[in-house]
């Protein structure tokens, strides 16, 4: 019985290690991608010059409170970039090949996966701060703002995001144009859905979009109540929460079975 139980114990601490293992390569991973598809068209495109071009078109000509403001551009901001990279890295690796040297590497799909989103979550934080700091230094809203609730909603979204963006890059084609396509159709709607620079109860339908909640948790951290209500804040990161995990479950279902795909041909 002691011969088993110590059998046990070694088994479980082999496979805690190869996990930390795991995720110690898909760090690795991230570093590579950040290298790599930073300066891309599609993601400079997605991550930068939308953002800005809808900023413009969503506030010129506005009366915007600054609360709105910034936590709408935040919001922009956080979901385009977050979900700049995702989108771009299986095709591209596809048409380049050296997605096949990656799996003959000893890693999994998963820890590709989550090398992916590691980057992506990197990429979004970085990006998002800046229109948090232009509010706190031209709009003063340093003296309201919680800055634990504002970082903790950053992080949980990003995540989300970057999760999300895994699924874009499902479909196994070797052309980033493609899945470039296929991001602006889902991508829009759901920046449409979603009152940015606006209060929420404004747009009721806005509950259908994950980025309602973001949002909500920005107001929340310059200053305003949640729109959800005395547990409004609660609500949101769990929603968030839930949304990632979801995403990522799924995210590594579909790409392990469209990954042979990928090969052919």
């Amino acid at each position: 019985m002691i011969i088993k139980d110590n059998e046990e114990i070694f088994s479980e601490e082999l496979k805690s290690e190869r996990f930390f293992i795991q995720v110690k390569r898909s760090f690795a991973i991230a570093k590579k991608d950040l290298k790599i598809y930073y300066n891309k068209g599609p993601v400079v495109i997605q991550g930068f010059l939308f953002p800005l071009i809808l900023f413009f078109a969503f506030t010129v000509g506005r009366n915007i409170i600054p609360i709105y403001l910034i936590s709408g551009l935040m919001a922009m901001v956080m979901f385009m970039t977050s979900t700049s990279i995702g989108p771009v890295v299986f095709p591209w690796e596809t048409r380049s090949k050296t997605l096949e040297r990656l799996i003959a590497c000893p890693i999994s799909i998963k820890t590709i996966l989550l090398g992916n989103i590691w980057s992506s979550f990197i990429f979004g934080c970085v990006f998002s701060i800046v229109p948090l700091l232009l509010g706190i230094l031209f709009f003063g809203l340093w003296a309201s703002i919680n800055i634990l609730i504002i970082i903790l909603g950053i992080i949980v979204a990003s995540l989300a995001f970057s999760s999300f963006s895994l699924i874009l890059s499902v479909p196994p084609t070797d052309m980033p144009a493609n899945t470039m396509i296929l991001t602006i159709l889902i991508k829009f709607p759901i920046l449409l859905l979603t009152p940015i620079f606006m209060p929420i109860h404004a747009a009721p339908y806005g509950i259908v979009s994950p980025l309602t909640y973001y949002t909500d948790i920005i107001n929340v951290g310059l200053g305003e109540s949640s729109a959800f209500g005395p547990h409004g804040l609660l609500l949101d990161f769990c929603i968030l929460i839930l949304f990632g995990l979801g995403f990522t479950f799924l995210a590594f279902v579909l790409h392990g079975k469209t990954l042979q795909k990928r090969f052919r041909g």
